[in-house]
């Protein structure tokens, strides 16, 4: 090769130029030998030996096939072909075949260090398409240069719509004014990242939430660029406003007062995080075993009994752990579920949040578990999700198909938990409440129970001292307005006015009301759809206290419930006033609203109706006794079936009763004279309980304890007494003694009432003798106990000479100790001989 002068005043030729090429040379001719070739392509293509006068394919046995391929395609097409040889030693390069006239000229360049760029580069853009926050590329002029597919997916833009566009459309002009005020803080702060958060507007036109990272980054060229990382945020906010609202609930839940509230308060804030999603809150109704919808954003939410997708939620959610398996089984059209299955469902909380704490006492672990319906198909256009409130109800949150924002789980399950927190403090301090009421209602019944029982003594105090059928009942009507709501109390008596109830005390404001009072009306056994009797007159019929607890209840039927309501009685209670079958009258009491004499109250009136009729029947007794004058009544009793005359008959001859002792309880001692043998009575004749010889060995005078009411207990009972009895197998012949004031037909018709027929044989009226009215006045000093003791002795022969009863044997008829009976009689003895001895105004 000819050489030119190199600028040096020397000469280079042109092999030794291409030499010292960088650029490896090869020159192929057509019948693909190597010609010509430098330095640099022996060592680019790490040739062994001299290639030239090789065949091509030849020089070696990789890369030499595939360089005489170009060198065939370049004569074949007459252009310059380009190509990349990978060499087995893992280095790259670049073949440029250009055609000559002789045949084809082979440039190579190393170009290892483009391809790993290139493939840096590549890995690079591959990485961040697969990420899925955007990145972006401005230049200085807010213009995009390049953005990955999260940027597209996110705004909803192509790529070639955004490259090239101005930032603007994407954010707005305050966000890229924000933006080159942090780069320029950046660059004088040496820092190298910004971020802000804003907003997008995305293709459809709406608002994307996002937070970018950028910086600002420098070519070698000089040219300025800005390079940004968008993250979608709109999760965060939703959680974030999730937990806000949570947190609100949280406040207002405290204060809630009772269970409606609280289902209420959840749903207005499960609506508030999901506006779009329906919520129906549901309370277990025990009773009636269903969910009950208390709070909904719908209207007209179904009860759910067993057996509904809701209910089996409730009950079954909380052991579900595993999602189903879809089976892309038909749905059938009347469940929402697969055909003949029912609809499944599946915990979707996170499990670390549903862990137990392994003490119950301690920690709010949340108890609102998260279950989700499945239904087997593919879309059911809802997304239905279930917050069980534990064992109060349950929360239904029926979302849109579309992707919802945020964290739902976990967001219901933390707005269940609030409400299963806010239920469980309704339900203790409702508990403590109705604790507290109890407490303060027991007390209030105590401090009313302790009233009335001081009331009680107060009136029982006041009986001791009355000595007239008035004075009692004065005691008793005017302290009784004391009691709680009682508005008017009064006391009528029949006894003495042949069966007529005629008001004797009353107190209060019942002015008028007894006016219009019949005296006497029908029985207590009132017919189905007839009025019904005013309560005074139904107690004395049935002999039992009547309570009405409502007088407005029948109104239109009974004419005394309107004269009751006329003046403002609630409420009435009517107890009969009777002592020994003789029925003295009647206790009735009117309170001003309904049901007052429920309970305590009631029992006590009653008890107070026995206590006025025993301190009747003491006063008409004393009454009697001293009477002046006395109405002698002589009469015949028919009555096989008494006492007496089955004693009688037992001893086979009529019984001279000396006398009787009337005990408590029913009993009495009776003292009668026989020939006959009474020893079997007591076997033969019930209610007999012990008989007792008092003459020794004879059988002519003897005492029988029984277990029932005598004729002369009944007469007693009428303030009368009995002056001669002789009973027989058929009834009895009697003498009765009474006071004037004392009504003879009712005498005669309580009698009939107890036996089988009463005749009045004789009537008299006689001069009561002056023993008897002293003798009654000596007797007044002496209580019942001390009385009764005495009138043992007697009746039983302990004062005769030689006794016939020892002091035992009387203390035991009594049923009482022998020192007792010693104590009673000895201020018996003491009191009448005070009386007989002393002046009357020492008699105690």
């Amino acid at each position: 090769m000819s050489g030119d002068d190199d600028g040096t005043g020397r000469s280079m030729s042109v092999g030794s130029f291409l030499d010292r090429a960088v650029t490896g040379f090869l020159l192929i001719d057509e019948s693909s030998t190597v010609t010509a070739a430098n330095e640099s392509g022996v060592r680019l293509l790490d040739i062994d030996g001299d290639p030239v006068g090789t065949d091509l394919k030849a020089v070696d046995p990789i890369v030499g096939p595939e360089l005489a391929e170009t060198v065939e395609e370049v004569a074949r097409r007459g252009r310059i072909v380009e190509s990349e040889t990978m060499l087995p030693e893992g280095a790259t390069v670049e073949v440029r075949a250009v055609p000559t006239s002789g045949g084809v000229a082979l440039l190579v360049r190393d170009a290892s260090d483009r391809v790993a760029m290139r493939r840096r580069l590549q890995r690079s853009n591959r990485v961040l398409e697969t990420l899925e926050d955007g990145v972006y590329t401005l230049d200085e002029a807010f213009v995009i240069t390049s953005v990955n597919e999260a940027v597209t997916s996110m705004t909803g833009y192509d790529r070639d719509e955004l490259v090239g566009s101005h930032a603007s459309m994407l954010a707005g002009e305050e966000t890229l004014s924000m933006a080159g005020e942090i780069i320029e803080q950046l660059r004088g702060d040496d820092s190298d990242v910004g971020m802000i958060e804003s907003s997008i507007r995305t293709a459809d036109g709406d608002s994307l939430p996002i937070e970018t990272h950028f910086s600002s980054v420098e070519f070698a060229t000089g040219r300025q660029q800005r390079v940004g990382v968008i993250r979608d945020v709109t999760d965060r906010k939703q959680n974030e406003h999730a937990l806000r609202e949570l947190n609100r609930s949280a406040r207002l839940l405290l204060g809630t007062e009772d269970e409606r509230a609280v289902y209420q308060t959840t749903v207005d804030v499960a609506t508030s995080v999901w506006p779009s999603a329906t919520v129906v809150a549901y309370s277990l109704d025990r009773s009636a075993s269903v969910l009950e919808p208390v709070a909904a954003s719908i209207t007209d939410p179904e009860v759910c009994p067993p057996g509904s997708a809701v209910w089996k939620a409730f009950s079954t959610g909380d052991g579900l752990t595993e999602p189903p398996d879809q089976t892309g089984e038909p749905a059938d059209s009347a469940t929402g579920g697969p055909a003949d299955q029912s609809p499944t469902f599946h915990r979707i909380s996170s499990p670390s949040s549903l862990e137990e704490p392994e003490d119950p006492e301690a920690g709010t672990t949340p108890t609102g578990h998260v279950v989700e319906r499945s239904d087997g198909t593919e879309s059911t256009g809802t997304r239905t999700l279930y917050a069980t409130l534990g064992e109060y109800g349950l929360l239904r949150i029926e979302l849109p198909d579309e992707e919802v924002a945020g964290n739902v789980a976990e967001s219901a399950e933390l707005l269940a938990a609030n409400a299963v927190a806010a239920l469980d403090r309704v339900d203790r301090e409702a508990e403590l409440s109705q604790h507290r009421e109890t407490l303060s209602e027991r007390t209030r019944q105590l401090q009313r129970l302790h009233g009335y029982h001081d009331l009680l003594r107060r009136i029982n105090g006041a009986l001791v001292e009355a000595d007239t059928l008035e004075g009692i009942a004065t005691a008793v009507c005017d302290p009784l307005l004391e009691a709680e709501s009682v508005a008017f109390a009064w006391i009528g008596e029949t006894y003495r006015t042949g069966g007529a109830l005629r008001p004797v005390a009353s107190a209060g404001d019942g002015e008028g009301y007894l006016d219009g009072l019949p005296a006497a009306e029908g029985s207590g056994n009132v017919p189905a759809g007839q009025s019904d009797g005013e309560p005074s007159h139904r107690a004395l019929g049935s002999g039992s206290p009547i309570y009405v607890p409502d007088v407005s209840d029948g109104l239109r039927a009974s004419p005394w419930r309107e004269r009751a309501l006329a003046r403002g009685f609630g409420s009435v209670l009517s107890v009969p006033l009777s002592h020994d079958d003789l029925k003295y009258g009647v206790l009735s009491v009117y309170a001003d609203e309904r049901g007052a004499f429920e309970g305590e109250l009631r029992e006590l009136l009653a008890e107070l109706g026995d206590t006025v009729a025993d301190a009747i029947s003491s006063v008409e007794t004393r009454r009697s006794l001293q009477s002046e004058s006395v109405v002698e009544l002589r009469v015949r009793i028919d009555g096989s079936n008494a006492i007496l005359s089955r004693i009688a008959s037992t001893v086979g001859e009529p019984l001279h009763v000396d006398g009787t002792v009337r005990q408590t309880d029913d009993r009495a001692l009776v003292y009668f004279t026989t020939e006959a043998d009474p020893t079997a009575l007591s076997e033969t004749v019930h209610a007999v309980e012990s008989v007792r010889s008092l003459d020794g060995d004879s059988d002519s005078r003897i005492e029988v304890s029984i277990a029932a009411t005598t004729v002369i207990d009944r007469v007693t009972a009428h303030g009368g007494s009995v002056d001669r009895l002789i009973a027989d197998s058929d009834g009895f012949d009697a003498t009765i003694t009474l006071s004037p004031a004392v009504d003879v037909r009712t005498v005669i018709e309580s009698l009939a009432d107890r036996y089988e027929s009463v005749e009045l044989l004789a009537r008299g009226d006689r001069e009561a003798a002056g023993d008897d009215v002293s003798g009654s006045m000596v007797t007044e000093a002496l209580t019942d106990r001390q009385r009764e003791a005495a009138r043992t002795a007697y009746l039983g022969g302990y004062f005769e000479w030689p006794r016939t009863s020892t002091g035992e044997d009387v203390a035991a008829a009594m049923g009482i100790t022998q020192p007792t009976f010693n104590r009673h009689l000895r201020t018996a003895e003491r009191k009448l001989f005070a009386a007989l001895f002393d002046s009357p105004a020492g008699v105690e």
